[in-house]
């Protein structure tokens, strides 16, 4: 690349801001600035005031000291907790009557029996046995019913997986001896 050199020509400076009035600088300077900090002169006057009242700020340095209102001691202060607690136990009282909240919930039997004939659950188990895919929302479904099947199911105690699998182990075992009786050996036989 080739050097260029520096020119006088105003097209090729900068150009500067057309400069404002002083009355347009004014209205241009009106908002208000965020105060931060001290105001000047300000450490002179807390000297200043320190010294007239510092016998009461030496009173109430502490902040925990608190109030100096003077408070009742003796038979007058028993009477006000005394009119105090009334107050609360007025207060305590209902205004109307206090009615026992229905609960929308069935009892664990029916919610049982509603899970088990429930139409969507149904249709959910009939696309498993055909092996059609199911999709999330269907899936998620199944899921809760069955947590929610198996947690009543047990707080009833109806819990029929055990008889199932003792049931289908004496099956097995009698089905093998079946079969161990009728097959034939005499094709192992060797003579």
């Amino acid at each position: 690349m080739s050097r260029k050199k520096k020119s006088r020509k105003p097209a090729s400076a900068p150009i500067a801001k057309p400069k404002l009035s002083k009355q347009e600088l004014e209205n241009i300077e009106k908002r208000v600035r965020k105060k931060t900090g001290k105001q000047p002169g300000n450490r002179q006057q807390e000297a200043k005031s320190s010294a007239k009242q510092q016998s009461k700020e030496q009173r109430n340095k502490d902040p925990r000291l608190g109030s100096k209102k003077p408070i009742a001691l003796g038979a007058l202060a028993n009477k006000a907790e005394k009119q105090a607690v009334k107050a609360k136990d007025k207060s305590l009282t209902p205004l109307a009557a206090v009615r026992p909240v229905k609960s929308d919930e069935l009892p664990p039997e029916q919610a049982l029996i509603a899970i088990e004939q429930d139409e969507t659950l149904q249709l959910i188990l009939a696309k498993q046995e055909d092996n059609i895919e199911l999709s999330e929302q269907e899936v998620d479904y199944y899921n809760d019913m069955m947590d929610k099947h198996a947690q009543l199911s047990q707080a009833l105690g109806l819990d029929d997986s055990e008889d199932d699998v003792a049931q289908s182990q004496v099956r097995s075992e009698e089905e093998l001896w079946q079969k161990l009786d009728g097959h034939d050996f005499s094709a192992f036989e060797e003579e």
